[in-house]
């Protein structure tokens, strides 16, 4: 029983001195928290003064493409209406270019064994896609619906879309 409590006394005196270490790291002097705490307000208003000038090359490259855009504009409307009066396309259509791909609208309804799709004004597109080819992929189907009644997507646009959109409301709704 001797030895036991001696090895008990020296084990609780070992983690004395191992408790008054940990408590000496963690406290760390004075000086050392001041210098440190100086160089982060120091990397503070370094990060401040980068900001604000970020932001005033910002509006100054601003500037620069709005004074660039107004002297495109003043330098191609001539071109423009002497294109017009000569009956030639101008290459130079900027923002009022048409859209590559006109509006186009489908029909689409749940019927008895699949859906129904067809684009609207032209009966020869209708077609009805099974439940199954929409179970594998609705995607899919759709783009094998477009590329067939529509024509390539390079030509006319996400049109596979706009299909796949309403077949899943539709196989949602019902």
């Amino acid at each position: 029983m001797a030895k036991r409590k001696q090895a008990k006394k020296s084990k609780g005196k070992a983690k004395k001195p191992a408790a008054a270490k940990a408590k000496a790291k963690k406290k760390a002097p004075p000086a050392e928290l001041a210098a440190l705490k100086a160089a982060a307000k120091g990397a503070q208003a370094g990060l401040a003064k980068a900001k604000s000038e970020a932001e005033a090359l910002r509006k100054k490259a601003a500037d620069i493409e709005a004074k660039a855009k107004d002297a495109y504009r003043v330098a191609v409307a001539p071109y423009r209406q002497a294109c017009r009066k000569a009956g030639v396309n101008c290459e130079f259509a900027g923002a009022r270019a048409p859209n590559v791909a006109p509006a186009m609208r489908f029909f689409v309804e749940k019927v008895k064994g699949g859906v129904k799709v067809m684009v609207k004004g032209k009966p020869e597109t209708t077609e009805v896609i099974s439940l199954e080819v929409l179970r594998r992929s609705v995607g899919k189907a759709a783009l094998a619906y477009a590329e067939k009644h529509v024509g390539p997507r390079e030509r006319w646009g996400n049109k596979q879309g706009t299909i796949s959109n309403k077949l899943r409301t539709v196989l949602g709704a019902g």
